[in-house]
C-alpha cells in the first residue's frame, strides 16, 4: 500500500510538469489555431533564466538582505518578464507573418525556434556548479561558474531546508494554486471570456467589439508567464534539468494536450495527469518498465488520435461541405 501511494504522488508530480506545458499549447491553439511547439522551449529557457537570475543575486548577496522567500519571488518574476517576450518575440516572428497562410507555416516556423532557443541556451549559459552552496546562497562567496552544456543543477528553492515530500506538497499545491487562479481568470475577468469568445469564433468576436489582436498578444503574454513557472517547477521536481529538455517536455505536453482536448484547458490537466500515471505506473509495476514507458505512454496517445481524435473533452467539430 506504501508504495501504490509513493507511486501516486510520483505520478500527479509528473503530471503537474506537464499539466502547465499542455495548458501552454491549449492557450495559444485555442486563442490562434495554431500549434505554438516551442512551448516546452519556453518552459525550460524559464528554468535557465531562474538559474542565472539566482547566480547573479546570490552572488551579489541579495538572500542576506531579502527574507528567502522575496527573493525566490523575485526570481520567478524575472523569468516570468523574460518568458513572456519571449511569447511575444514568439508571436510576432513565428506566428504573426503565416497568420494568412497555411496552418503547417506556423508549425514549422515554432519547432525552427524551438531549436534556436535550445542552441542558445546550450551555447550562452553558464552552468552553475555549486547551486547549493549556504555560504553563497546567504551572500558569502561568489558562486562559481563554468560554461558547457552539460546537465544544469537546479537551486533548491522550494522549501531548502525542508524533507523531499514537503517539496513535492509545494510543487503540487503552486500548481492547484494555478490552475484555480487560471479558472477564475478566464471565467470571471473580461479578458478571459474574450479569450474563450475567440477560441469559438474569432470573426464573431471581432464583430462585437473585442479586440482580437490585443488579446492575441495577452495570450502569448500569460503562456509565457505560466510556462516560466512550469519550467521552474520542472527544474525543481527534476533537480538537474539540461538544455534540450524542453524538445522532450514539448512534446509530451503537446501530447497530453492532444489526448485531453488541444483548445480545452481543462482536458490539457486531464491528459497531462493520464500520460504521468501511465508512465510511472509502467516504471513501478512493469520489469524493466523504465525503459518502455514513454514508448507505452505515447502508444496511449496514438490510441486517442485514432479512435477519439476530438481528446477526453474535446468537442467534436462536423465540416459541412
Amino acid at each position: 500500500m506504501e508504495l501504490l501511494f509513493g507511486q501516486i504522488i510520483n505520478a500527479i508530480l509528473l503530471g503537474c510538469t506537464y499539466t502547465l506545458v499542455a495548458i501552454g499549447f491549449s492557450l495559444f491553439f485555442g486563442v490562434m489555431d495554431v500549434v505554438v511547439f516551442c512551448a516546452g522551449d519556453i518552459a525550460i529557457f524559464g528554468a535557465f533564466s531562474i538559474m542565472g537570475a539566482y547566480t547573479i543575486l546570490a552572488s551579489a548577496g541579495i538572500f542576506s538582505v531579502l527574507p528567502f522567500t522575496v527573493a525566490v519571488f523575485i526570481l520567478l518574476l524575472v523569468a516570468s518578464i523574460l518568458c513572456a517576450s519571449l511569447g511575444l518575440l514568439t508571436y510576432r516572428f513565428s506566428v504573426k507573418p503565416f497568420e494568412n497562410t497555411s496552418a503547417l507555416m506556423p508549425l514549422l516556423s515554432t519547432i525552427a525556434l524551438g531549436v534556436v532557443i535550445k542552441e542558445v541556451l546550450g551555447l550562452v549559459f553558464q552552468r552553475v556548479v555549486n547551486p547549493l552552496a549556504k555560504a553563497a546562497a546567504s551572500g558569502g562567496e561568489a558562486l562559481a561558474v563554468q560554461g558547457g552544456r552539460n546537465p544544469q543543477a537546479m537551486p533548491v528553492l522550494i522549501a531548502p531546508d525542508g524533507t523531499i515530500t514537503e517539496r513535492n506538497l509545494i510543487i503540487i499545491g503552486v500548481t492547484l494554486f494555478l490552475l484555480l487562479a487560471l479558472f477564475l481568470f478566464l471565467n470571471k475577468t473580461k479578458i478571459g471570456l474574450s479569450m474563450q469568445a475567440i477560441s469559438q469564433n474569432k470573426d464573431l468576436s471581432r464583430m462585437i467589439g473585442i479586440n482580437v489582436n490585443r488579446i492575441v498578444i495577452l495570450t502569448f503574454v500569460i503562456g509565457g508567464v505560466l510556462l516560466a513557472i512550469g519550467g521552474f517547477l520542472v527544474g525543481s521536481y527534476n533537480t538537474i534539468i539540461r538544455f534540450d529538455n524542453g524538445t522532450m517536455y514539448g512534446t509530451k505536453g503537446f501530447a497530453a494536450a492532444v489526448v485531453g482536448g488541444l483548445s480545452n484547458i481543462y482536458g490539457a490537466i486531464v491528459g497531462g495527469m493520464l500520460l504521468a500515471f501511465v508512465e510511472v505506473f509502467v516504471s513501478g509495476y512493469i520489469p524493466n518498465g523504465t525503459a518502455y514507458s514513454s514508448i507505452i505512454a505515447f502508444v496511449v496517445v496514438v490510441f486517442f488520435i485514432v479512435f477519439k481524435p476530438e481528446g477526453i473533452i474535446g468537442e467534436k467539430t462536423v465540416e459541412k461541405v
